[in-house]
């Protein structure tokens, strides 16, 4: 299976369930760039409209508002992708799949 994020080497885990997610099967925004909210709104539309559980929709609603918080109060920034991450996240150079 290939990485799906080349970008970041993460692991995260759901503390409810226990399940872990790597950059193998996850992706990795970063709160800080400017792009996310509208991402995550497009995400909640889709989400509506697969007809997932309300409570799901109101949770994607309080992280855009956590976001726009944290983009107001500590930093926000146009995203990229420069210098050694080209060759990683284009050409998958170093990711190891």
């Amino acid at each position: 299976m290939q990485t799906i994020d080349r970008k970041f080497v993460f692991v995260a885990v759901n503390p409810v369930n226990k399940k872990f997610y790597t950059e193998k099967d996850a992706v990795l925004l970063c709160a800080k760039d400017m792009a996310v909210v509208p991402a995550l709104r497009a995400y909640q539309l889709a989400c509506e409209d697969l007809g997932c559980n309300q409570e799901h929709i109101d949770s994607i609603e309080l992280l855009i508002n956590r976001v726009s918080d944290y983009q107001a109060q500590v930093e926000a920034r146009i995203p990229d992708t420069v210098g050694e991450e080209i060759p990683r996240c284009i050409g998958g150079l170093g990711v190891g799949d």
